[in-house]
């Protein structure tokens, strides 16, 4: 156990150093927010592939398959799926835009002031997701070193904030390779060990039951829940619109986004196969989220159990940092810079300063809430409710006018939150009432408004 306790200690140590490295790289706010959008294949595809893998596509797979058999990877399955369709339709279309954020896109394309409205819940969007990955990253480390949920997540949630402010994207791009890598080395050793304890793999189809097989043990609901909400929403997120425009053309983009939407698939099934491990050795947790880092502790031998945890908290890490990132981003970018009317120095650093100050708040956030898939269904239904429409409408509707983005953003934010207050976060009603009233209203009102020009880019 002290082997392992060393090795996630180096491992965090490793990470801080990068952003050490990287900040000696920073020219500009374009090196702080993008890493110049310069990153080829070999580097964009495992770096986008490392932020989709995080708490809920890693736990939250993870932990529904260990309480419903593979059918819980559908988490996962679609945040690949989404990335897939990304990749095909509108990675292209992203790549050549010269925007940081998706709020600056419908700035640009309905003015008035959408980019505001726009910025704040996409803003509450990644806070959420952040507080994911830190509540998942304090759930391994209290397995491992039996620690408290909140010291592990004021541990884990400190080393990953302090790295991504002093270093900013370039830190991000370092540690998410190196973090790509280790998570799938991690993943693989994983699953060889966990099947050969469990005696094979017709020992595991023979130990489950057979419903735990298939993907329909899920309800109809739930699974239409999953798509409007992971689907739809991880293709508007801004964690994955600002990596994407880190790529150095347009080919890139579009081809990475599509081969980290495939692999994000494979690791979905890799932890369907981790949750049914667990079910079969440790039968009976109490806390069902916490499966995955004690099917590692069960299985593999000390020091290599340390390099698989660290690469499990690699998953985790690289969506904390992109994801508080993106609000400083989001923030600075869409909210400060025009208000204040930052120059290129003052917007560096604010952005180095908004990155410090989101991730406290993420920290405290996840203290506050404990529990990953409250905050996830409360991101996802924010995010797919409230923009989904009006990005889609920007992007390929002509007559989209800025009166229906606005009207749409604001009566959509309202239907989530108080259907959010009425039936909670894992029921659909929130992300399908926000859909719903964002889709009626921009074609109503886009339709018997007669348009207004175009806004100044």
């Amino acid at each position: 156990m002290m082997l392992d306790v060393v090795i996630v200690i180096a491992y965090f140590a490793m990470m801080i150093m990068c952003g050490v490295v990287a900040m000696r790289r920073l020219k500009s706010t374009s090196d702080y927010l993008l890493a110049d959008r310069n990153l080829p294949f070999w580097v964009f595809f495992p770096c986008l592939s490392a932020v989709i893998l995080g708490g809920g596509s890693t736990f939250g797979s993870a932990s529904q398959s260990y309480q419903f058999g593979l059918s819980g990877a559908w988490i996962t399955f679609m945040f690949g799926l989404g990335v897939v369709f990304v990749g095909l339709f509108f990675a292209g279309r992203i790549a050549k835009l010269d925007v940081f954020t998706l709020s600056e896109l419908l700035e640009r394309r309905y003015g008035h002031g959408s980019g505001y409205v726009s910025a704040m819940v996409s803003t509450i969007y990644t806070v959420l997701i952040a507080v994911v990955q830190i509540i998942a990253l304090g759930t391994i480390l209290k397995e491992l070193l039996g620690w408290s949920l909140n010291a592990g997540i004021l541990a884990g949630g400190m080393v990953t904030v302090i790295y991504t402010m002093i270093g900013g994207m370039i830190a991000i791009t370092i540690t998410d390779f190196l973090q790509f890598v280790l998570m799938s080395i991690g993943v693989v050793l994983l699953l060889i060990f966990g099947i050969d304890a469990v005696g094979g793999v017709q020992a595991v189809t023979e130990a489950v039951p057979p419903d735990f097989l298939t993907l329909t043990n899920i309800s109809g609901q739930r699974l239409l829940g999953l798509f409007l909400s992971l689907f739809l929403g991880i293709m508007i997120g801004q964690d994955i619109w600002q990596r994407i425009l880190t790529a150095r053309n347009q080919r890139v983009a579009k081809v990475g986004s599509i081969f980290a939407g495939l692999y994000s698939v494979g690791w979905g099934a890799a932890m369907g196969i981790s949750g049914l491990l667990a079910y079969i050795l440790l039968p009976g947790l109490e806390a069902p989220q916490s499966a995955l880092p004690a099917l590692v502790i069960k299985v593999l031998p000390a020091g290599l159990s340390g390099i698989v945890l660290a690469a499990l908290m690699s998953a985790l890490m690289s969506t904390v940092s992109a994801t508080v990132l993106a609000s400083a981003t989001l923030v600075t970018n869409d909210i400060l810079k025009p208000l204040l009317k930052l120059s290129e120095a003052d917007e560096f650093n604010v952005s180095r300063i908004l990155t410090a100050v989101t991730g406290v708040v993420v920290i405290l956030l996840s203290i506050y809430v404990g529990d990953v898939f409250v905050a996830l269904d409360t991101a996802y239904s924010y995010l797919s409710g409230c923009l989904f429409v009006p990005i889609v409408a920007a992007l390929f509707w002509p007559r989209a006018i800025w009166q229906g983005a606005i009207t749409s953003m604001i009566i959509s934010a309202v239907a989530v939150t108080a259907s959010l207050a009425i039936y909670g976060p894992s029921s659909t009603v929130p992300i399908v009432s926000g859909i719903g009233s964002s889709a009626v209203v921009m074609i109503l009102v886009s339709l018997l408004f007669k348009r207004m020009p175009a806004a100044k880019s």
